[in-house]
């Protein structure tokens, strides 16, 4: 009987990541011996590129790219345009957890041949729209057909050599904060993935500002660009992500990324969850501590912080506490009653089956 096949989705995005630097590690060693910190940067948030063999320099330039795809990264209720706004999105989200400033976007698109005109234009206007919200210019790109919608965006940014941020870097006794509300992106994919009767009762019972509210941050997410640079000059974030798989997804890769043997200790009470995810869970019978820790799409900001800079940081930009970095190797987390207990990581990736 033959042998089963080993495929990717047995792997999981995450460890087919891991599967890639590991082989990038073994067959470019000599130029990642000269460059120690940008291999650092390999499996982080965006890539370091050192340009110093060139011309002198301060800055790295910092390079990231993301691709969306129709059928497994927009619901159907999203309009071109909001598709256009959320590829410039998740690209510059990577950039701001480097700390780095967008300098512009490259888009290669696949389209059905008989997507609208309309739509077409819809979507440009979605990219565009977003372009000049976080003051980058469209440098160019490609375009070809394909069955479905494709997207893939690569951003281009630069930091000072000195300042840059990435996922390693936190100690013992660090303060971990995110920059705003978390859960309220799995509230709003709750119900748009939904079905129709279930959508039709929502309505009926939850205030349309609560709707409109989740959906958004569902449809339109922002990245915070501004945090990430302050963050970067402040000098005193040892280590940063976006929140884009789930806050417990979110710190295991920090965790991973250290070079000590790290724990994080979060607490229940402190994960701020607003109200329209509590109330939207209870529909659906979703624990909101889950939607926050599990789902992912927020955008926010992941932070680790000098525990006797905090005070000047949240004077800069909003920030809100959720625990510390500790040397116990666990992922912890207290609950409401003060019991200490291991988080699983989990969070959502691509590729799985």
């Amino acid at each position: 009987m033959p042998s089963k096949k080993h495929i990717i989705s047995d792997l999981g995005e995450k460890k087919l990541i891991h599967r890639i630097i590991k082989k990038t590690h073994n067959l470019q060693q000599d130029y990642y011996s000269k460059h120690p910190l940008i291999k650092k940067s390999l499996g982080d948030d965006a890539a370091l590129m050192d340009l110093s063999e060139i011309g002198p320099s301060k800055n790295f330039l910092v390079v990231s790219s993301d691709m969306l795809l129709a059928k497994t990264h927009f619901p159907s209720q999203m309009s071109p345009r909001e598709r256009g706004w959320k590829i410039v999105t998740v690209n510059v989200s990577d950039i701001s957890a480097m700390g780095a400033i967008p300098q512009g976007l490259i888009l290669s698109i696949g389209l059905p041949g008989d997507m609208e005109i309309r739509q077409f234009d819809e979507l440009m206007d979605g990219v565009l729209e977003a372009c000049n919200y976080y003051h980058i210019p469209l440098l160019g790109g490609d375009t070809n057909e394909s069955s479905q919608m494709v997207l893939s965006g690569t951003i281009i940014g630069s930091v000072e050599k000195s300042k840059a941020l990435m996922k390693s870097g936190a100690r013992p006794g660090d303060i971990v904060a995110v920059s705003g509300d978390l859960g309220l992106a799995a509230a709003g994919f709750e119900i748009l993935l939904s079905s129709t009767l279930d959508q039709d009762k929502i309505k009926s019972i939850l205030p349309e500002k609560i709707i409109k509210k989740v959906i958004q941050k569902a449809l339109k997410p922002q990245a915070k660009i501004k945090e990430g640079i302050i963050a970067a000059q402040s000098g005193n974030v040892t280590a940063l992500t976006d929140i884009t798989d789930g806050l417990a997804s979110e710190l295991e890769e920090i965790l991973k990324a250290s070079d000590l043997p790290l724990g994080i200790r979060i607490y229940e009470d402190k994960i701020p969850l607003p109200d329209e995810v509590k109330k939207i869970g209870e529909f659906f019978s979703k624990k909101p501590l889950d939607m926050a820790l599990h789902y992912g799409e927020d955008f926010e900001l992941l932070f680790c912080i000098k525990k006797d800079a905090l005070a000047s940081l949240k004077d800069k930009i909003k920030l809100m506490v959720v625990g510390e970095v500790t040397s116990t190797g666990n992922m912890e987390i207290v609950d409401k009653k003060g019991n200490i207990n291991i988080l699983p990581p989990g969070g959502y990736q691509h590729l799985e089956g």
